[in-house]
């Protein structure tokens, strides 16, 4: 789950080229040059990493002194390639060396809405119960293209039951701020993460899914909320609001962290499923695949906004090669975070201690956070 320093090394450097083109023919010499050689370097780095499993999307609980991870695994050769998921796990004690303990959760081919895939979402510990809230599609039209969220439960952290054979949650076609995507006709509903609200005692579900919008650029952070953690969830707005030229067409793997006063969103988006336009006119360097976006607010339930209107990537991220990043704290006394994710290039995992986290409240916002590469 670690890749050597010569492969992170080159990692960083192809970061900045296109990994793929949603339509080669309208794109440039240069950009069809850049991916030819990006898919070629990248070849020869899976080459050289043998037969290791098509995995991505990890999720970390520290529960105790125990690292549990989960993960998708899928199928070499699918295409396209997240149709098939099934979530697996591994637990650690130092992020170094994982037991596999094989798969968790597997479609269910009963449910027509989780019969193709299960994918990510995030694993909380209450009252010595492990719930692991999950998205999943189906494995045929109409259901490939349709995401809900479901919920699973174990005591011991490895086996898990589904509470339910019909989603935990999932909008009405009539509800008034989710929709399916106008480009690509595909509901999405996925990637789910609970924060509790300490002082409520509520539960706050980040979903990544699609505005009811016109245009093709709909991406959302929506929102839902329960009394218990196992709901009725309450489906509420999106928790940020879209301006004029919106960018995204999704906002992926949102997670929310509380800290020095304020609720901190942080997301990740594939630089070709950027608006165009704005991306040109944009042209940030910093704006890659691997790019972490950071917003913030006063509330847990919104809105939020960039922490910085013109400077809104997480400083190092651009350049890590991970895609999905998600931070974990692992230590209270002295503070300290990690950051970990998926070579979006290799599909491999980083759960390793080598990117740490800088985070300090009394800088000023846009300085305050960055993803470090470590000697370790």
């Amino acid at each position: 789950m670690k890749l050597t320093p010569l492969h992170r090394k080159v990692l960083a450097y192809l970061e900045p080229l296109p990994a793929d083109l949603l339509d080669p023919t309208i794109a440039s010499f240069t950009q069809r040059t850049q991916v030819k050689l990006s898919q070629a370097v990248t070849h020869l780095l899976r080459h050289s990493r043998g037969t290791e499993p098509m995995v991505w999307d990890p999720w970390i609980l520290k529960d105790g002194e125990v690292y549990r991870l989960f993960y998708l695994k899928g199928v070499e050769g699918q295409n396209p390639w997240w149709t098939i998921s099934n979530i697996c796990g591994a637990v650690s004690t130092d992020l170094e060396h994982w037991e596999e303990l094989g798969t968790l959760l597997e479609p269910d081919p009963q449910n027509d809405w989780e019969s193709g895939r299960v994918c990510a979402g995030c694993t909380y510990k209450e009252d010595d119960t492990y719930y692991l809230f999950y998205s999943a599609g189906g494995k045929e039209m109409p259901h490939l293209r349709n995401e809900g969220i479901g919920l699973a439960v174990s005591k011991d952290g490895l086996q898990f039951s589904r509470q339910s054979n019909r989603p935990l949650i999932m909008p009405d076609p009539d509800d008034l701020w989710y929709g399916r995507s106008n480009w690509t006709n595909h509901f999405h509903w996925r990637d789910p993460y609970v924060l509790k609200d300490e002082t409520t005692g509520k539960y706050y579900m980040f979903i990544c899914a699609s505005a009811k919008a016109t245009g093709q650029f709909q991406g959302c952070v929506g929102l839902a909320v329960a009394d218990r953690i196992t709901g009725p969830y309450e489906i509420l707005p999106p928790v940020v609001e879209m301006t004029d030229h919106w960018a995204y067409y999704h906002m992926e793997r949102p997670q929310v962290i509380y800290r020095a006063g304020k609720y901190h969103l942080f997301f990740s988006c594939f630089k070709m499923f950027f608006e165009q336009t704005w991306l040109q006119r944009e042209r940030h360097q910093r704006i890659t695949n691997s790019s972490l976006y950071w917003y913030t607010s006063e509330q847990i339930a919104g809105p939020y906004h960039p922490v910085d209107p013109d400077d809104y990537v997480v400083t190092g991220s651009e350049k890590s090669g991970l895609y999905g990043t998600n931070f974990l704290q692992i230590s209270e006394e002295p503070e300290e975070f990690i950051a970990y994710g998926w070579y979006h290039r290799l599909h491999t995992l980083e759960t390793s201690r080598v990117f740490q986290v800088s985070w300090d409240v009394t800088e000023p916002a846009k300085r305050s956070l960055s993803i470090v590469l470590s000697s370790i």
